[in-house]
């Protein structure tokens, strides 16, 4: 366990939020080296970029024996139980790439029953190159890349309609919102430390991190209406969001003000997380991990409701 946990601390430590656009290019580990059991989808966005995309079925933990040699003994997809199953889509935030933290949700939350797929924006990892300016703190473009990935992840034969779910943190966070306000691929949403909007986010950012307005740019055409706080009241979808109580750039007041502005009936539950700040070290999910991975299941499994048949059944 202290291993795990001195892992979990070194890939945190590398994604540190920054507000703002900071493309990490090198990947630091492959899912092999992990134990885990994915295929590479071919995602084209409607602009013609490449968005390289890790698919990992539901699967049960690797043996002592395939963890010890994973590059050698690369395990062969043996699904669980039923073929389909719900499935959990994360993006990335504004640094690193789906290398890091990503992995280690991946290898939990299949554990427990449900598919998973990782992916980079455009500019990061091993996606197409894409010219960006650090100062900005997102790119309209990446919508358009979240979009193709929730299709081409509608097509695998495991996917369960009607079941998936899409999770970011800070600006994935936000992206991932309005991404499961806008698309009716997507069925849920869970989101780490959550903006309210902008108005209210980037003064506290200015003051944090000691920045100035124009370093902290969003473009003309993102769809600044669509930002949290703003489309709550008309959100159907089942919410879960995690915040640090100690987090002065996303602050617990903000998911408070989210949670309560969504409709009565939305399934929502909000975990804050003593001790815990916005992201690197003092991130409220490495902080509170174990939990983090059982309340948002138990979350999903419980709210999830599938186009067709019953709702599905985590992996024993």
């Amino acid at each position: 366990m202290k291993a795990f946990v001195t892992l979990l601390v070194a890939s945190f430590s590398g994604i540190a939020n920054c507000h703002a656009i900071i493309p990490d290019t090198v990947y630091i580990r492959k899912p092999e080296s992990m134990g885990l059991i994915y295929r590479n989808l071919e995602v084209i966005t409607n602009d013609g970029y490449k968005i390289e995309t890790w698919f990992f079925p539901a699967q049960n933990p690797p043996s002592e024996s395939e963890l010890r040699n994973p590059n050698e003994n690369r395990r062969t997809h043996e699904a669980p139980g039923e073929a389909k199953r719900p499935t959990i889509i994360i993006c990335n935030g504004d640094a690193g790439n789906m290398s890091y933290f990503q992995l280690y949700l991946a290898k939990n939350w299949t554990s427990r029953g449900f598919n998973v797929v990782t992916f980079d924006w455009r500019g990061f990892g091993k996606s197409s190159p894409f010219a960006m300016d650090r100062n900005y703190l997102c790119y309209t473009e990446m919508l358009e890349d979240y979009r193709a990935v929730i299709r081409k992840t509608s097509e695998q034969e495991e996917v369960l309609d009607g079941a998936t779910a899409i999770v970011g943190w800070s600006t994935g966070a936000y992206l991932s919102m309005i991404t499961a306000h806008t698309d009716n691929l997507v069925n849920a949403f869970i989101g780490r430390s959550l903006p309210t909007d902008f108005d209210d986010f980037i003064p506290l950012v200015m003051q944090y991190k000691n920045k100035t307005r124009n370093e902290l740019l969003v473009p003309d055409d993102f769809p600044t209406e669509l930002m949290p706080v703003h489309i709550a009241p008309e959100f159907e979808k089942p919410l879960f969001l995690i915040v640090g109580e100690n987090d002065f750039r996303t602050p617990v007041w903000m998911s408070r003000k989210i949670i309560e502005s969504l409709p009565e009936t939305t399934p929502k539950e909000l975990m804050i997380v003593e001790n815990a700040a916005h992201g690197g070290k003092e991130d409220p999910m490495l902080i509170a991990f174990d939990d983090f991975i059982k309340r948002t299941s138990d979350f999903l499994m419980a709210n999830l409701r599938p186009l067709h048949g019953e709702r599905p059944s985590a992996a024993e």
